[in-house]
């Protein structure tokens, strides 16, 4: 372990590409030691540099491929600023989806001259297809335009989405139906 994570051309590459500090490691145990001590910032970046060794060390033993330590340390850093991005934005989800448990949400009668369209899209990777709908309402509750299509095309659910807006401004257009409230 010592070899292939301290003593290696690659990981003494490495380890030197990223800091002169790093040459000081002589044995996994200093290496930990090095870890426990260091900022948490420093500590994920230099155990995730010595999981990207472990890896391309297995890359080069199993498939024979060859990489740079540069690459290597390119791929940590990038790796880890993905994970962290990944860990805020499920945080973020989870806040967010949170609070809406305890709050409550009443319905509302639309006045007078407004109208709401309601659309939605899907879109199955099993099947093949991607499904959209669009209703217009009234201020009393009334359905007076809609569609609901299934086609035989994968699309990307945002754009699935604009498929019906498309369609609902069209009827909108030709209704003269001015004040409209979208709800996707």
């Amino acid at each position: 372990m010592d070899h292939i994570l301290l003593s290696c051309n690659i990981a003494v590459s490495e380890w030197s590409s990223i800091s002169s500090n790093f040459n000081q490691f002589s044995d996994v145990d200093f290496l930990w030691s090095q870890v426990r001590s260091a900022a948490l910032g420093q500590c994920c970046r230099i155990l995730t540099i010595a999981w990207c060794l472990w890896f391309h060390r297995n890359l080069i033993v199993w498939k024979q491929t060859d990489v740079f330590a540069a690459e290597i340390v390119a791929k940590a850093d990038r790796f880890l600023t993905e994970w962290k991005d990944a860990r805020a934005a499920f945080t973020r989800a989870q806040r967010f989806s949170m609070s809406f448990v305890n709050s409550r949400v009443d319905w509302e009668k639309l006045v007078v001259d407004l109208f709401k369209c309601n659309v939605g899209a899907a879109s199955s990777f099993r099947l093949g297809c991607s499904s959209f709908s669009a209703n217009i309402w009234d201020h009393n509750s009334t359905c007076f335009r809609g569609c609901s299509v299934t086609i035989n095309t994968m699309w990307e659910v945002r754009m699935a989405e604009l498929l019906p807006i498309r369609e609902a401004l069209s009827w909108m257009n030709t209704l003269n139906v001015a004040n409209v409230v979208l709800e996707s």
